[in-house]
């Protein structure tokens, strides 16, 4: 009994879904990322049976599209909510150093640390430098938001392009 490629395309994609469906509610791991290796295994799998290279090549465009809203809306929260630059590039080392050294709550509290930190020091005003930290939490909760939906978008448009209705 040998098993159809169509079917252990469909397998391995929706296995990839599910990852990064769920990974989407986790930092740490890059669930749109996940979303999009299913679609390419299943391309690379099923070949011509599967969705088409137009529809690859625009949920590789939405895929990067989260990477850099997961980058620059964190960026923008700690940045309209008074950070320098400086504290929001500590915001960026924060997370990297807490990720090292704490794993996954160092990831969390790592960035706003960080702004805190910096923001801090560059102007010894404790409630400035807060506010700088809350918008870096502002940021990180619409970069979740953002990954979050272009994964449910992924997901829905691989349904869709397969059924031929996308």
């Amino acid at each position: 009994m040998s098993i159809e490629p169509s079917t252990v395309a469909m397998i391995v994609a929706v296995t990839f879904f599910v990852i990064g469906f769920f990974g989407s509610f986790v930092p740490i791991m890059p669930g749109t990322g996940f979303v999009w290796f299913g679609i390419l295994a299943h391309r690379l799998i099923a070949g011509e049976a599967s969705i088409s290279w137009t529809f690859f090549w625009v949920a590789t465009v939405l895929a990067a599209t989260a990477v850099i809203l997961d980058n620059l809306l964190t960026y923008w929260g700690a940045r309209r909510f008074g950070a320098s630059w400086q504290g929001a590039l500590g915001g960026v080392a924060g997370g990297i150093a807490g990720l090292i050294l704490f794993n996954l709550p160092g990831l969390i509290l790592g960035p706003i640390i960080g702004v805190i930190g910096v923001e801090w020091y560059r102007n010894r005003n404790i409630r400035q430098a807060g506010r700088a930290g809350f918008g870096a939490i502002l940021g990180g909760l619409l970069s979740f938001i953002g990954k979050f939906l272009l994964s449910c978008i992924l997901i829905a448009g691989f349904f869709f392009s397969l059924a031929g209705w996308f």
